[in-house]
C-alpha cells in the first residue's frame, strides 16, 4: 500500500466490523488469504486493489470477508 501512505513496517488502525464502500482501506480475507487493499466494485462485484502499480487487482475467486476497515496508521521511529 506503499502509494496509500502504508510502509512495510508500519502499525494500521483498523475498525473492525465497520461497514466498507468503495475506496475504503480494507483489511480483507480473499480465498483464504489476508491482504490489505483497496475495496472497488466494478459493476456487480467486489474487487480489491492495491495501491502500489506492481501489484495486480485480485478478483475474488470464492470468498471475500472484509474484517474491518483501516482508520489510521503510524510508523515507529525506533525498533
Amino acid at each position: 500500500m506503499r502509494d496509500a501512505g502504508l510502509l512495510d513496517g508500519d502499525i494500521a488502525v483498523v475498525e473492525r466490523n465497520a461497514p466498507a464502500s468503495p475506496g475504503d482501506v480494507v483489511v480483507a480475507v480473499v480465498d483464504g488469504d489476508l491482504t490489505v487493499k483497496y475495496l472497488r466494485r466494478s459493476q456487480d462485484r467486489y474487487f480489491l486493489q492495491a495501491a502500489n502499480p506492481d501489484f495486480a487487482d485480485i478478483h475474488p475467486k470464492g470468498s471475500l470477508e472484509i474484517l474491518g476497515v483501516v482508520i489510521g496508521s503510524f510508523r515507529r521511529m525506533r525498533r
